[in-house]
This record gives structure tokens, sequence and C-alpha cells, in this order.
């Protein structure tokens, strides 16, 4: 028997005690966040709440979501930001990532490995994608109230070195979001 995403986001906040999320409204997001700084180590979405857009898209809650909202990450994709201001981006252009997503205190991804010229549909600025990874099934569900982040690291493609770059990250899937119909 195939478990939707719907079915998998119910279930998840069923054992939470989040009775409520059948009532929301279900869309698609794109949460995302970029660390300006070159370094070799990254750590995105921790901290993004003191961030501003377009650095990230995160808002004042940071890297965790309100109650009744929910995001079942089905790709998870990563760009070269240009600059500081964090309005131009890059692909990763022979560049790959390896990269841990981390759910509360709970490694759920680790050790991934996302390369250059991979699946290119996440983020094509004309003839420059970016590397994705899609979760195939029904993905991985980061809660609400439950902090996330990813920690990830640069190298290239051909000689595996550690490179030092920025980097940007983007979680795309299904969520929940509140609906106002039943809530206000």
């Amino acid at each position: 028997m195939a478990i939707s995403a719907q079915d998998k986001m119910l279930y998840v906040a069923n054992k939470l005690g989040l009775t409520s999320l059948k009532d929301m409204q279900g869309s698609t997001r794109v949460v995302y966040d970029q660390s300006i700084p070159t370094a070799l180590d990254h750590t995105l979405f921790a901290g993004s709440g003191q961030r501003n857009f377009p650095l990230t898209n995160l808002g004042a809650n940071g890297n965790q979501f309100q109650v009744d909202e929910a995001l079942l990450v089905e790709q998870i994709g990563f760009f070269i930001p240009d600059a500081d201001d964090g309005q131009n981006y890059a692909g990763l252009a022979g560049l790959s990532v390896k990269f841990d997503l981390v759910i509360g205190n709970k490694t759920v991804i680790k050790d991934a490995v996302v390369e250059f010229a991979g699946q290119q549909a996440f983020y094509n600025d004309g003839a420059t994608g970016s590397s994705v990874m899609t979760l195939e099934g029904v993905g991985i569900l980061i809660p609400p109230q439950v902090e996330f982040y990813v920690r990830a690291n640069v190298f290239n493609s051909r000689s595996r070195i550690a490179s030092s770059q920025r980097l940007g990250c983007y979680l795309f899937g299904t969520a929940a979001l509140l609906n106002f119909n039943t809530t206000i």
C-alpha cells in the first residue's frame, strides 16, 4: 500500500498530538537560507531568524515552523551566492556538496552528496542549474516547532578537494499552512 505525502504529514502530526493539522490548508513551499561568508563548513538555516530577506525567507521564527505548520521535504537544492547581499546566484559549476539534514536532535540524512550537473529542475537561470537531490517516495517531514538545519561542505567535483565557498540551500516540498477559516 502506497502512502501519500499528506498521509505521512497527518500520521506524524497525530503522533505529536496535533490533531487540528487535518483542517489546515496544504500548499507547495520553498524555504531557503544562505551562508555568505566563504568557508569550508556551513550550517544553513540555524540562526536564520537573525537574517533578513533576501538572505533567507524564513522570517523571525528562524529554523522552526509555527504550530500547525509543517514541511514535507521532497527536494533539497544547493546554489552559490554571488555576493554578500544575497541577491544573485550561480549554480555549483564544478563543485559538489556533502551534507547532513538534522531535524531536532536527529540526523535524518547523513553524508549525502549532491553532484554538480545533477538534476537541474530546481533552480535554473538560463543555462545555469543548481544541484538537487530528490527524496523518492514520501520525503522527510519537518514537524512544527522543531528546529532543523543543514550542515554542508563544498568540494571540487573532480579532485574531491574541499573548496572555500559561499553556499545556499533550498528545501522544497509539501507544506501545511494555517487555515484561517477555522483558526480565527
